[in-house]
């Protein structure tokens, strides 16, 4: 059903900045779970789901609960967009609601693509809580799929390259950008040679410098898959001397990193270890993110504002920034907002916290 534009008029008024970081968030990462959205928004889980309850009764907000094994208890709210906040999403991009590209699905707790979605956004959040206690670290930036193709190559990006997210990681020797691939062995070898050529494709089209590198990372099943990855990258060799004999060809060779880890070394060690294996250069020690190129033309960001600090309560002006509107919003993180509402209307808990 649809919701009129003069209700989500009506409801701005009761909005805050964050709840429209949250909306863009939910547009952008299509489905995250209530722990995530309290990593990222707010400095408990109690009041993340006060206010999400608030949302989902203003349709802003959707929810629904994926099926659990028995005796595994009910699992946590799993929220993505709803009818109210793609209106609003539309106001702040600037197109027509019926513009936006956006449908509210009902199928999504048993959409095929659920695992895979849930499965790379948990590792941008779990990058994110990692960060938390190194005041040096913090990660600045989250780009959706789309975000993160167009980055790239900007409306060509599909023709190469469709990262599942993108991401800056400040870091004390500057940002370091990276571009995931999450691999859940349901794609076939050539497949994979298909996106490693295609990350090649996209460093030559852009013509960055060699230092201003892009890091490329696949989370794979197990050991096997990183060999068939190098296997892949072997067999692009044929192809790499053909456009190395031709001017008019992009060249291929390429600087940017390209790094797998398992699912289990990310599981004992997290995103931060010293994980990443070189798909180009297999006697290379493996190495943690934070060992990656840094970019040198991108400024570094305050990390006091990074994802998961940004909403905390302890911030300077962190409540003035819940007031109504009428005021000139701060930066956001996730994505430019312009909203600003408070409540109290209590949830029963789910389950465990963040931190």
């Amino acid at each position: 059903m649809r919701v009129s534009v003069e209700r989500v008029f009506e409801l701005v008024r009761h909005l805050t900045e964050r709840d429209r970081e949250i909306v863009m968030c939910l547009y952008d990462q299509q489905v995250l779970t209530t722990d995530q959205l309290a990593l990222l928004f707010f400095s408990s889980r109690r009041r993340a789901q006060d206010r999400l309850l608030f949302l989902y009764r203003e349709r802003v907000v959707d929810r629904f609960y994926p099926p659990s094994r028995f005796g595994a208890g009910k699992p946590q709210a799993h929220w993505l967009l709803d009818e109210a906040g793609a209106v609003l999403v539309a106001a702040m991009v600037g197109v027509e609601r019926k513009r936006l590209g956006w449908q509210r699905r009902e199928d999504w707790s048993s959409h095929p693509q659920l695992a895979h979605r849930l499965e790379s956004n948990r590792f941008v959040t779990d990058l994110i809580a990692a960060t938390l206690p190194d005041p040096t670290l913090g990660v600045a930036a989250w780009y959706s799929s789309r975000d993160a193709a167009a980055r790239l190559l900007g409306d060509r990006a599909s023709e190469y390259v469709r990262p599942d997210a993108g991401f800056i990681l400040d870091t004390a020797r500057g940002p370091i950008e990276c571009y995931l691939e999450w691999d859940r062995g349901t794609e076939t070898g050539e497949r994979l040679t298909w996106k490693l050529d295609g990350y090649r494709l996209a460093e030559g089209r852009l013509h960055y410098d060699a230092t201003e590198a892009c890091n490329v990372l696949f989370v794979v099943p197990g050991p096997g898959r990183i060999t068939t990855l190098r296997r892949g990258y072997e067999e692009l060799e044929p192809r790499r001397e053909q456009h190395r004999e031709s001017s008019r060809l992009v060249n291929l060779d390429g600087s940017w990193p390209l790094l797998a880890a398992t699912a289990a070394d990310l599981g004992r060690e997290g995103p931060l270890g010293r994980i990443w294996q070189s798909i180009t250069e297999p006697d290379d020690p493996p190495r943690a993110l934070t060992e990656l190129p840094a970019r040198t033309d991108l400024g570094r960001n305050d990390p006091g504002v990074a994802l998961g600090r940004r909403w905390r309560h302890d911030r300077p002006g962190f409540w003035e920034r819940l007031s109504p509107l009428g005021r000139v919003p701060a930066a956001a993180d996730l994505r430019p907002s312009e909203i600003a509402g408070f409540m109290d209307d209590p949830e029963p808990d789910e389950e465990g916290s963040w931190r």
